[in-house]
Parts: C-alpha cells; structure tokens; sequence
C-alpha cells in the first residue's frame, strides 16, 4: 500500500501546484490541501495540518517570486526538494464552443502575460485576470458559461470536462516553473543531496559579494542561481539568496565552514536533491 501524503498547495485541483505536487510525490497517495495563497500553504505546513508545501519560487519567463522568498524566511520552513513543471497553456471551453463564439478569456494574470503573442491574435476578446487558472476552469463548468474560455493545464480541461479548443498557446515553449517542496524546520539539516539553498547577509562595503562568488569557484561549486532581496527597514541593505550544486560533498561543507566566517549572518533554506527539466502537463 502506498504511503499517504498530505499536501498544501496555492490553487485548485489541475492548478499546476496540484501538478508539481503529484508529479514530485508520484510514489505516494496525496490528500492536497487547497489554499487561497501562498501565505496560508505556510500557515499549514509550520502548524503541522499538512507534512508538505508546494511553492512555485520562479518561471523561466516570468522570473522570481520575490514574495516566497521572504515568506521562507518569516516562517523557517525547510526546503527539502525541487520540482520543474513545463507551463502548457492551453485555451478551453463549454463542450461545441469554438474559438469564434468567445467573447472573454479568464485566467490567472501570469497565464494571460505568458499567453499574450496567442492572444494579440484576438483582439476582440476581452482579458480578465482570476486568482488561479484551474479554478477558472471549474467555474466556467459549473455555472455553464458559455462564450467565456480558460487558459490552463490539460488536467484541468480532463477534470471539469471542458473542451481544448486551442493548445500550447504560451509564448514561450521552453517555459518552466521550478517548486520547492518545504517542511517545518528540524534541528539537523541532512547532507543527503547535491543541491542547496542559502540566504546571507554581507557587509556593506566593495567587493564582499565577490568575496563569496570566488569562494564558491574555489570550492568548486555551480551557482544556478543569485538573487537579491532588499531587507525591510533597512536602505541600500539586501539579503542574498542562492542555490549551489556540487559532485563532492565536502566541497560544500568546506564552502559553508568559511561562508559562515566572512559574512553577517547565513542560513541554510535547504539541502536537497537537484530536479530535472523533463515532461509537459
């Protein structure tokens, strides 16, 4: 029998956090918690209603979610895994709609700016923003409207019986979206994987960042990723994120031994293992 699962993700059922969700605890039974935002899948996971989060944190078009990564820090959540969904769009409606007879298209703001090259297309219909693309999906099915048309993922077309009337209408093909998976925080963090993620605060003065980029170089590390995060309160200061790779284990160790000495402060968000981009939704 397989391990249940329980999960919080921001969105509905065929959102594509309910897809990150099933496609990185695929080996499990899931009981998905839905939420309104990001900052309620948190509240869960840190008072234990859910073991799991799922938390989009960037889109190679749309970039970072700057918001999540401050929510990692006001909560100490865990990161402990990764997960990258290819973002297919497609268009869909009530069953014997064509595109002609739409007249609105609903969507989440972030499908609608990465759907625009389909959309200039039509300029006679009308966009309008919603809070989560599948949930549009099922609104539509459920109070029957007719000339109104969805963007979202194919699981969500296959779960509120909705026809596709056009499909992979994203700009981008190549269009990802990487998840953490996040816990409460334990006491230890595991050395059991090949990725990590680190938030650190350096002093204000030319040439510290540098400092920590030629370290990671020396100790043969890969940064995948830089990203800085002003500091509320505090002008001109910035906290940074990143996330290193590594093939020895002790190469990250020793990093992390002298990161600890050259800068203000630094945490660990996260020791997992790294994911690859592979499939379609």
């Amino acid at each position: 029998m397989k391990e249940v699962i329980t999960v919080a993700i921001q969105g509905e059922a065929g959102s594509y956090h309910d897809l990150a969700a099933r496609k990185y605890f695929n080996r499990h039974n899931l009981i998905i918690h839905q939420c309104r935002t990001f900052k309620n899948v948190c509240q869960q996971v840190l008072a234990g209603e859910t073991e799991y989060g799922i938390m989009a944190i960037e889109n190679s078009l749309a970039g970072s979610l700057l918001p999540n990564y401050a929510l990692l820090q006001e909560y100490a959540l865990s990161i402990v895994g990764e997960e990258y969904v290819r973002i297919e769009h497609h268009l869909m409606a009530l069953p014997g709609q064509k595109i002609s007879d739409i007249r609105i298209v609903r969507s989440h703001p972030m499908a609608l700016m990465q759907c625009s090259d389909f959309l200039e297309k039509y300029p006679d219909i009308q966009q309008v923003e919603s809070d989560d693309t599948a949930g549009t999906a099922r609104q539509i099915a459920k109070r029957r409207e007719k000339s109104i048309a969805a963007i979202a993922g194919s699981r969500a077309a296959h779960l509120f019986h909705l026809d596709i009337l056009a499909q992979g209408i994203e700009n981008l093909k190549q269009n990802y979206t990487r998840f953490f998976v996040i816990k409460r925080r334990t006491a230890e963090n595991k050395l059991d994987g090949n990725k990590a993620s680190l938030n650190f605060r350096i002093g204000h003065y030319v040439g510290s960042l540098a400092e920590i980029l030629n370290m990671f170089r020396e100790h043969q590390l890969n940064l995948t990723l830089i990203q800085s995060i002003p500091i509320p309160g505090r002008a001109d200061e910035y906290r940074f994120h990143v996330d290193v790779e590594w093939e020895n284990t002790d190469n990250f160790t020793g990093a992390l031994e002298k990161i600890g000495k050259m800068v203000q402060e630094v945490s660990i968000l996260g020791i997992y293992q790294k994911a690859q981009r592979t499939g379609s939704v």
